[in-house]
Formats: C-alpha cells, structure tokens, sequence
C-alpha cells in the first residue's frame, strides 16, 4: 500500500494487536489535541476563541491538569471563566417570558441554556469527533482501493461497538451500490467473528471458577474480561 500523510496514522493503529484499532487511533489523537490545548494553540487566536466559548469535559481538563503545565491551564481556565461569566450575567439580566391568564410562560430560562451548553461542549471531544469521522471515510477508501489495507482489516480483531458503529454510518460517504452493501457485509461478518471469539473467551473465565477446571490451561481467557469490556464501548 502506498501511504500518504492521511493515511499512515490509520495504517499504524491497524499494525498493533488491540480489540479496536479506533480506539489506539483516538487515544493517540486525544493526547495529541491535549497537548495542543495548553500549547501552540493559546498562541491562535482562533483556537483560543473557540476554548473560550466551548471549554472543555471534565475527563479531558483533567487530562490537561497532567501535563504539567500549570501556568497555561491557569489562562484557559482564566479566559474561559471570564466569557462563561460575562454569558450567564447577560442571560441572567435578559427579559423573562411571561404566561398568560390561563397560560404558564413556556420559554426556557436563558440561565439554563446557558448552563447546559457548558455542560454538554468541549473542544476536544468535538475536535476528536470530526477528526475520527474524516478517518471512518479513509478507512473506507482505503478498504475499496489497496487490498493491502483490506487484508490489514481482515486480520484485525474487529472493533469496539461505538466505531463499529461509527464505520458503518460512514461508509456510503466513500461507497456506494453493491460495493457498500458487500464491505459493509464483509466487516460486520468479521465484527460477528470477534464478538463470538470474545464471548467464548469470557465463557471459560467463568468455567476456570469450577473446581473442576482448575487444573485446565486459561488459553486467552485470564484477561478476557477486560477486553470484552473494551469491545463493548469505547476507552474513555
């Protein structure tokens, strides 16, 4: 397969033995946009009007808090707090709907959409999400036109339930007519394959707690249970 710059990323997760190569990739994606966040991207000033408005999860401010880098976490958080305020003061002040006689006043408090756009947005998840979609439609080009990359695929471990999902969604972005239907096919017969390899895996964990298999070998069983766990969600 002849590689580019677009394409080595996904070529490299599907290289490493994992129950999802989705999830190797957005691991190495997550860390990349965290390091960013308190890094060159306090220097644009594009992306610090977007981590002003937007902020960021919990999961990934923590992630942000073991970088190491106190002083810019400071002026994220800084800046961030600053236009949360200055949002909620002109929600709090803006006029309030008024019901009728017979009638309750049916708009929402302006405080409360405030509030829950900071509590449902972060900047990286959003980053992370348009960045795994745009690599769902390479997968997909790559699985139609380098048999080398599908023979990757084939002998992969399938993929966790959440970019399993993500895959299939994006596919008629790259394929279309019986080439859809077939790759479509292809991949959920090998999703299929790897579910039951793990429910069997799983199965025998349990069975290794009968007295009378104590004796028997594990196999791939011992950690079984944690990689079905994986299989069955994504990492974070």
């Amino acid at each position: 397969m002849k590689e580019k710059i677009y394409t080595i990323p996904l070529s490299d997760a599907f290289a490493e033995p994992c129950e999802c190569p989705f999830c190797v990739l957005e691991k190495k994606l997550e860390a990349e946009q965290v390091t960013y966040a308190l890094g060159a991207s306090m220097m644009e000033p594009d992306s610090r009007i977007l981590s002003n408005e937007k902020g960021y999860c919990r999961r990934h401010f923590e992630q942000m808090s073991r970088e190491g880098k106190a002083l810019s976490l400071g002026l994220v958080l800084d800046t961030h707090l600053n236009q949360l305020i200055r949002e909620l003061e002109a929600a709090s002040s803006a006029p309030k709907a008024k019901g009728g006689l017979f009638k309750k006043a049916t708009e929402k408090d302006p405080v409360i959409d405030v509030l829950e756009t900071n509590q449902t947005s972060c900047l990286i998840c959003d980053k992370l999400e348009h960045t795994l979609e745009k690599f769902a439609e390479v997968f997909w080009y790559l699985y139609k036109n380098e048999p080398d990359f599908k023979e990757k695929v084939s002998g992969c471990q399938g993929f966790c339930l959440p970019h399993f999902k993500l895959l299939l969604a994006c596919a008629d972005h790259e394929l279309s007519g019986k080439t859809l239907e077939d790759a479509k096919a292809e991949v959920t017969a090998l999703e299929l394959t790897h579910l039951k390899r793990i429910n069997d895996e799983v199965n025998w964990f349990t069975k290794k707690f009968d007295y009378r298999n104590q004796n028997e070998p594990w196999g791939n069983s011992k950690d079984a249970p944690q990689r079905a766990m994986e299989k069955l969600s994504k990492f974070l």
